[in-house]
């Protein structure tokens, strides 16, 4: 395969990839904040680290499987890794559902939403890392670990 440093395609996916590792961090970092005694402000603070999930998990989900996005890219090049590629779309809306049950979990108690919230975490971990298997597959660039 040829070099793909400086690959459009390539330095796309690493610059959205480090913007929503960064919203990670800081949902986890709002999730793992003292609640007791402050539920409302808390709960606004893990709503509002959400929605900017939200909100980037939207533009991650356009530009893998809109029209020549990652996925068709991938496609075109290495056919192969086609149902790797149907695997992450059918994992968008797993993380979609999540996504809506931990904004719903934030109006029950404190301890449903924050584990509502760590399985969205853990699902989005091991999709962010199928999805750099994609990567790392099609055109030989290990994307790394985005901080």
């Amino acid at each position: 395969m040829e070099t793909t440093t400086g690959h459009p395609t390539i330095e796309g996916v690493k610059t959205r990839r480090a913007g929503l590792h960064h919203i990670l961090v800081d949902l986890e970092t709002a999730i793992s904040a003292a609640a007791a005694g402050r539920e409302d402000p808390w709960a606004d603070q893990v709503r509002v680290a959400l929605a900017r999930l939200s909100d980037a998990f939207t533009e991650h989900v356009e530009q893998t499987e809109g029209p020549d996005g990652l996925f068709d890219q991938v496609r075109r090049r290495a056919p192969r890794l086609d149902a790797h590629c149907r695997r992450l779309t059918d994992e968008h809306r797993q993380i979609a559902t999540r996504l809506a049950g931990a904004a719903a979990a934030l109006d029950d108690d404190t301890a449903s939403a924050r584990e509502a919230v760590l399985k969205l975490l853990a699902l989005m971990s091991r999709h962010r890392q199928r999805g750099a298997d994609l990567v790392y597959e099609a055109y030989e660039v290990d994307l790394g670990g985005s901080d």
